[in-house]
């Protein structure tokens, strides 16, 4: 009986220790339909195609609520916004899949010059239009 006991105590001990270090957030989605973020955005340009599953590196996060991020791969930053949940603040530097859809997003003249001095908002003359991805889910390792 007491053999049982230990062996049981001991396999709790290291399900215990053997967390998992992946957290998600919003829906669950296909983690494996991953794509890099330039291959993601070429089929978007070309085709159309909003949804995607895209992969990275977490390179910078909003710090107040935690409701958006810049995901990295290479060279090339792609900004992702979620508005059913947040994420933690403390997530830099790792790596991410997010599943949603891009879309072209406008900035007007008035929204880029906030925050910014006379002769740096002065420089400021058009709108920027942009692609951007909404997150319906999102993975963290």
């Amino acid at each position: 009986m007491k053999p049982i006991i230990l062996s049981m105590i001991v396999l709790g001990l290291f399900a215990c220790g053997s967390k998992s270090n992946v957290t998600s957030y919003g829906e669950k989605f296909d983690t494996a339909k991953a794509t890099t973020i330039v291959e993601a955005l070429e089929e978007f340009k070309s085709s159309g195609q909003s949804e995607a599953v895209i992969k990275g590196k977490i390179s910078r996060l909003c710090t107040g609520e935690g409701c958006w991020y810049v995901l990295k791969h290479d060279t090339v930053e792609q900004f992702v916004g979620f508005e059913k949940f947040s994420i933690p603040k403390d997530v830099a530097g790792m790596h991410s899949i997010a599943a949603g859809r891009f879309y072209m997003d406008t900035q007007s003249i008035e929204s880029q010059r906030e925050g910014l001095s006379g002769a740096e908002a002065a420089k400021i003359t058009a709108p920027k239009v942009s692609v951007k991805f909404s997150a319906v889910g999102i993975v963290v390792r």
